[in-house]
């Protein structure tokens, strides 16, 4: 078993901040992308465009805390913060396809 040294003192508390802030912005990058993703997706499929923001945001306010409290639980920051934002991009790239189509 691998076990990971634990920094002391004012590092402990940067790295949880930082822990924190990755946690926090990149689960906001993804739902905001994600959200993005879904209200031109049901646009594409014949909703007006407006329902579909609403239902895409709604939509994003219920996944935000699931995201959020799965990225609580991740064991790799790192890893974490590259899902998160590999994730975030690919929604963004894949609205921004349909999109322009």
């Amino acid at each position: 078993m691998r076990t990971v040294a634990k920094p002391s003192g004012n590092n402990a508390a940067l790295a949880r901040a930082a822990y924190l802030l990755a946690v926090l912005i990149g689960s906001y990058g993804v739902i905001w992308a994600l959200t993005e993703c879904v209200a031109v997706a049901l646009s594409r499929l014949g909703l007006e465009r407006g329902e579909a923001v609403i239902a895409a945001t709604l939509l994003g306010f219920v996944l935000y805390p699931a995201l959020t409290l799965l990225a609580f639980a991740a064991q790799r920051p790192l890893r974490l913060w590259a899902v998160l934002m590999a994730a975030s991009v690919l929604f963004g790239m894949v609205s921004r396809g349909w999109g322009a189509g």
